[in-house]
């Protein structure tokens, strides 16, 4: 929870405001003052005014005012003195940013949430950045909040498998999960809690042992990535086809080409539908490149030919520029003449 900075305060004002009442009934009582004397009386003492009594006081008059000091005056220098320490420390600043970055959260959909900022989380964070890809990170580390909050990205300090900080990032609206924490068993707690609170996430899940895919898989997540496996996969492949292995890495991040790879699914009442690829003329049209199409079933068209025939709920991979995407997406989402 993002608690008010001044709420700490609240025992010691609870005390005072104690001691003031106290201590006006006890001229009440003691010296048989009215409200007014009895109050002005409090108020000039535990203010140190140094004004004089009302009226003389008794021997426990005397002694009750001791006690109106020491309780009194404590307090109020207490108070004083750590509302002081907040607003130098920049508590309330950084309180008007979390409450900020509390409402931006709030607003995201189709968002997604990264579970563990480590040496994995930072590199899929990069690849979002990169993408303008809406996310979220969810972290124990209170370093990560110092880092993040400095690139105004949304970040929340907590334990990432408590249903409330996954419903605190929006997991119902959200549109896929990365569980990419270095621990094996939180990404599976993680997994468990965020398909029960959306059961249509989109969940990838880090995985450090080999055994542990299975129990990813079981808890729900749609892929599990093994950081090592794929490592090796990547360095065998720098070693067998560098020439190959050099053009992917330029077309799946970036590099210094214009152009990427991109999917798009069809759908239901896109002008494409039913229609051949050279009907289509998506090359013509658009300039993207499809180099493959997922079929709703999940099988794969791996080689599309021109009399590959588009249907509702395909998914294109495509290479091309943004703006080639952009013209894609634009022709894929018109309705038919």
């Amino acid at each position: 929870m993002n608690h008010h900075p001044f709420r700490k305060l609240l025992p010691a004002i609870i005390f005072l405001t104690g001691v003031v009442l106290v201590g006006i009934l006890g001229y009440e009582f003691i010296e048989k003052w009215t409200l007014l004397e009895s109050t002005y009386m409090v108020i000039t003492t535990i203010f140190t005014v140094g004004f004089q009594e009302v009226r003389p006081l008794s021997a426990a008059g005397k002694i009750f005012t001791m006690f109106i000091i020491v309780g009194g005056v404590g307090s109020a220098i207490y108070i004083a003195g750590q509302g002081v320490e907040i607003i130098v420390e920049g508590e309330m600043t950084g309180y008007r940013k979390r409450k900020r970055m509390d409402k931006k959260i709030s607003q995201m959909t189709q968002h997604y949430i990264i579970c563990g900022f480590g040496r994995v989380g930072h590199q899929v964070a990069q690849v979002f950045d990169k993408s303008n890809v809406p996310y979220v990170v969810i972290d124990s580390k209170k370093e990560t909040l110092d880092e993040l909050e400095h690139q105004n990205a949304p970040i929340i300090i907590g334990d990432a498998t408590s249903d409330s900080t996954l419903i605190e990032a929006g997991i119902r609206s959200a549109k896929g999960l990365i569980a990419c924490s270095d621990s094996d068993v939180a990404n599976v707690y993680v997994t468990l809690s965020a398909r029960v609170l959306n059961p249509g996430l989109n969940i990838v899940a880090r995985a450090g042992f080999k055994d542990t895919e299975k129990k990813l898989l079981m808890a729900g997540a749609n892929r599990v990535i093994s950081p090592y496996f794929i490592s090796g996969i990547r360095m065998a492949a720098l070693a067998i086809r560098p020439v190959a292995s050099d053009f992917l890495d330029l077309v799946t991040h970036g590099g210094q080409v214009d152009f990427s790879l991109y999917e798009m699914t069809i759908p239901e009442n896109s002008r494409l539908l039913h229609k051949s690829i050279a009907e289509a003329d998506v090359r013509g049209t658009s300039g993207a490149l499809i180099l493959a199409i997922r079929k709703n079933d999940g099988s794969f068209d791996l080689q599309p030919k021109a009399t590959s025939i588009i249907e509702k709920n395909d998914v294109l991979v495509v290479i091309g520029t943004q703006e080639q995407y952009d013209s894609l997406e634009e022709l894929v989402h018109s309705k038919p003449a």
